[in-house]
């Protein structure tokens, strides 16, 4: 069963990159037929043309992935979480295409939240933070309406930079592929189908000639999809392999860092001076970097090597205090 499992995480993985690589092509190809182009503005960190379709292109590769996974009986996942996905996603598609003012999008993503909710999957337990274990209903679904609007939102603001928000993601989805391999085995097959997804569109991501964006389609698909993931590692009614080793709340952190950290440190920067902590700028810890001279690579490998120490740091002290 495990080789069978095997063979299938590869098939998928295979699938949504070839579907990805095709679809990124073809609406690209579209887009710019229709003169399409992502507007170049100040905060802009390219200078050629470039379309914002591939966050629909790893939508719809999502969505044949996943139908057939479903046909073939070898990957599900809660019907709910399914539609607050279509849900932000849709929202994302409007305003790639048009503008959405921000607070018709918060709106689509409480609602989305409460449609999370309803899937039963959500941040019942702190799992010992501040001194507090399970928590009542009511405060969980606060919280966790909470924390999906700050994840969906923290991995929009950090897809600045060809690459960095892809990359993250994939980093993301390998580490809790490696978890749901023991505890989900249905669910797992959803994570190979979306690092597919975005392998073939990092194809293009990095082209300078077909350039595309995963825009807010993309970043908000993703957030989705992670924050639920997060919020199934924080249920303490799942099985989770680390919990021998790591407690929840710290891995969940660890696995979001860098989209949490930039996303505070740039809120608190806004806040200082007294400016809304949503309005448009380069403030952002990749945007200083390459404002200092910096390459993109350059600056994806300073922002993966800090993530990555800060893991490995964090998770030595946790072990040298805790085991």
């Amino acid at each position: 069963m495990e080789i069978e499992l095997l063979v299938y995480y590869f098939l998928f993985l295979i699938l949504g990159a070839g579907l990805s690589a095709f679809l990124n092509g073809y609406l690209n190809n579209t887009f710019n037929l229709n003169k399409m182009y992502d507007p170049v503005v100040e905060r802009s960190s390219h200078k050629d043309k470039a379309t914002r379709s591939g966050g629909l292109a790893l939508f719809l590769t999502f969505c044949i992935c996943y139908g057939i996974g479903k046909a073939l009986g070898v990957m599900s996942m809660n019907l709910y979480a399914l539609i607050a996905f279509c849900f932000v996603a849709l929202i994302g598609v409007g305003d790639d295409l048009f503008t959405i003012k921000y607070r018709e999008k918060f709106f689509v993503q409480v609602f989305a939240g409460v449609v999370l909710l309803q899937s039963r999957v959500y941040i019942n337990n702190f799992h010992g933070i501040f001194g507090i274990y399970e928590i009542p209903y009511w405060a969980s679904a606060v919280i966790t309406l909470y924390v999906f609007v700050v994840i969906v939102n923290s991995l929009n603001l950090i897809d600045g930079i060809d690459g960095l928000a892809a990359l993250l993601c994939i980093k993301f989805f390998v580490v809790v592929g490696a978890i749901l391999a023991v505890s989900s085995k249905e669910m797992e097959l959803v994570v190979p189908s979306i690092i597919g997804a975005l392998i073939g569109f990092l194809i293009y991501n990095m082209n300078p000639h077909k350039k595309v964006f995963l825009g807010d389609t993309g970043s908000l698909l993703l957030g989705s999809v992670m924050a639920f993931y997060v919020f199934y590692i924080l249920d303490d009614r799942s099985s989770i392999i680390t919990d021998s080793n790591i407690s929840r709340p710290l891995l969940a952190v660890l696995l979001l860092i860098y989209p949490l950290a930039d996303t505070l440190r740039a809120f608190i920067i806004r806040a200082y001076k007294k400016q809304s902590p949503f309005v448009a700028d380069r403030v952002h810890l990749h945007h200083r970097l390459i404002d200092r001279g910096y390459s993109y690579q350059n600056t994806i490998n300073i922002i993966s090597l800090l993530v990555f120490l800060t893991s490995i740091i964090t998770l030595i002290i946790n072990q040298l205090i805790y085991y």
